[in-house]
């Protein structure tokens, strides 16, 4: 079983109406909370949606969400790498239910 989340990222009355980022999930990882790809995804997702000129172009978005990736705290991406053990634990402790991640 395969998952797609797609999200539009450029207002729809720019000339790419449908520009957006489509990401398949497979069923290999039933626990998307361990995965700190989501939260680095999510964060320049929301970098670049709070932006106070959103990307217009394909060019637009790239060159918001490198500048996003730059902004990004290394702390951030240190706690998230350190937080792994932590979300290991926490989803042993729940037999693979749900954690709070």
């Amino acid at each position: 079983m395969r998952h797609s989340i797609r999200r539009e990222l450029l207002p729809s009355g720019s000339r790419n109406t449908l520009l957006t980022i489509d990401t398949s999930i497979g069923h290999l990882n039933p626990h998307p909370e361990m995965n700190i790809i989501e939260d680095i995804r999510d964060a320049l997702l929301h970098a670049v949606e709070n932006r106070s000129r959103p990307p217009r172009t394909p060019m637009d978005l790239w060159t918001a969400l490198q500048d996003s990736w730059c902004e990004l705290p290394p702390r951030y991406l240190q706690t998230l790498v350190e937080s792994m053990p932590h979300r290991v634990a926490a989803l042993l402790c729940v037999r693979g239910g749900p954690t709070r991640y």
